[in-house]
């Protein structure tokens, strides 16, 4: 079987838009005026997961993992075996431990699409789930170079606001 190469940009790019898409959901002042949120809450869950998996995946890709690699069972969508990976490639931070730990038995077995009345789903607190984001995409944009490839230098971040008002996160540009 011959392996496809996986440029780590692609993955990382949709992880990105994974977490601006969550951050927009949850911070949207229109959320406050529904009666019940659950349905948005398992829609960030999903999406911070598959966050998750796609920023590991990115950095394993430029790592010289193939896409056949990352697909395979044993890989897949577990985010516990793909931070174990990592960590065996020199990728570390506390920031990726919590969001691997967090979502990813959920993520894993799908329970983040096939909602189950009968399992328990807890909720972290956003800003740290935010703050954790921030600092694995600075690890993984740096590591794999992904914004200095565009002329940008890494550190961007996303700030749970304390007003109430929503932000996307600014991106700074070298000049």
């Amino acid at each position: 079987m011959k392996h496809t190469a996986l440029d780590p940009e692609e993955p990382y790019g949709v992880a990105k838009d994974y977490v601006q898409s969550a951050y927009t959901m949850m911070t949207n002042p229109h959320r406050r005026q529904l009666s019940d949120d659950t349905s948005l809450l398992m829609g960030f869950h999903m999406l911070c997961g598959f966050a998750v998996e796609l920023y590991l995946k990115a950095f394993l890709a430029h790592k010289g993992y193939s896409e056949e690699q990352l697909k395979r069972r044993e890989i897949g969508h577990d985010l516990l075996r793909l931070r174990e990976l990592c960590m065996s490639e020199g990728l570390y931070s506390s920031g990726m431990d919590f969001l691997a730990g967090t979502f990813g038995k959920h993520h894993k077995n799908f329970e983040y699409r096939y909602l189950k009345r009968e399992t328990v789903y807890w909720v972290e607190d956003v800003r740290t789930i935010f703050s954790a984001f921030s600092s694995l995409n600075l690890l993984v944009d740096t590591a794999i170079g992904a914004s200095s490839s565009r002329g940008k230098k890494p550190g961007d971040k996303w700030d749970f606001p304390t007003d109430g008002a929503w932000r996307l996160p600014r991106t700074e540009t070298h000049g």
